[in-house]
């Protein structure tokens, strides 16, 4: 006979006791966010020119809250042509991906000068490995040395 767990938490915005669902929120702060949204909808359908500053001052929204409803696909960036969000690394405002075109540049310059290093030293271990190994090995009976 095996007793069932009732799963509990706080809730991070208001910190009541609720009963855990898919939201991770209790059900008065869903039904506030659920109404956030829908008069944040029907402001950008009335003004679908409007910035970050223009919307978040219309609607009481912070531009967290905001930038969490982009990434959560509730506003699509493709409707709202003024809207953005800010760069994982710099925080410079883009519209797509996770990265502005320079951060993604940089890193990807730094893996590949990572890479060369790491190429330009393997030849180097290698040879290390085998002179520290010594005595008779595999590769040598298998070749023929």
């Amino acid at each position: 006979m095996s007793v069932q767990q009732l799963m509990v938490a706080n809730c991070p915005r208001c910190g009541k006791v609720f009963q855990k669902n898919l939201r991770n929120q209790c059900s008065d702060c869903s039904r506030s966010m659920d109404s956030m949204l829908t008069s944040s909808l029907e402001f950008l359908r009335k003004n679908h020119r409007s910035t970050n500053i223009q919307f978040s001052e219309a609607t009481g929204v912070s531009h967290e809250q905001m930038h969490t409803w982009i990434k959560e696909g509730k506003l699509l960036l493709s409707d709202y042509p003024n809207l953005n969000y800010p760069c994982a690394s710099c925080s410079k405002p883009i519209r797509g991906q996770k990265l502005c075109p320079d951060c993604a540049y940089r890193i990807n310059r730094d893996i590949r000068e990572l890479k060369e290093k790491d190429r330009s030293f393997q030849p180097l271990l290698r040879e290390k490995q085998t002179a520290s190994a010594g005595g008779f090995q595999i590769r040598e009976r298998l070749s023929g040395v």
